[in-house]
């Protein structure tokens, strides 16, 4: 046998093994997102901005790769009296009149 022939053979092993766990796997991750966001939706806003506190302490626990504390996340709705979080720098558009380069002279 050629090596290309074995090569396909092995392949379709593999995915004879390993493709339906995968869609079984998949599926599965999709209706547990699916009834997730159903019951989040069907929360108060109270209780939704403590799903997103929560998800965003696991977020920065995950991105900072230690089990620090994570840091209070300061909202309008929630904490009235503090002030609120600092906007963002975002980058002004230059207008098209400002991006022609007008010749010299």
């Amino acid at each position: 046998m050629k090596i290309r022939q074995i090569m396909i053979a092995l392949a379709a092993l593999l995915t004879i093994a390993f493709m339906p766990p995968l869609v079984s796997l998949l599926g599965g991750l999709t209706v547990l997102i699916g009834a997730g966001a159903l019951i989040f939706r069907d929360l108060p806003p109270t209780g939704q901005d403590a799903v997103e506190r929560r998800l965003l302490g696991w977020l920065r626990w995950a991105r900072a790769g230690s089990r620090a504390e994570p840091e209070p996340v300061r909202s309008q709705r929630s904490l009235p009296g503090l002030p609120a979080e600092r906007a963002r720098r975002v980058r002004t558009k230059i207008s098209v009149a400002e991006r022609v380069d007008v010749p010299p002279g």
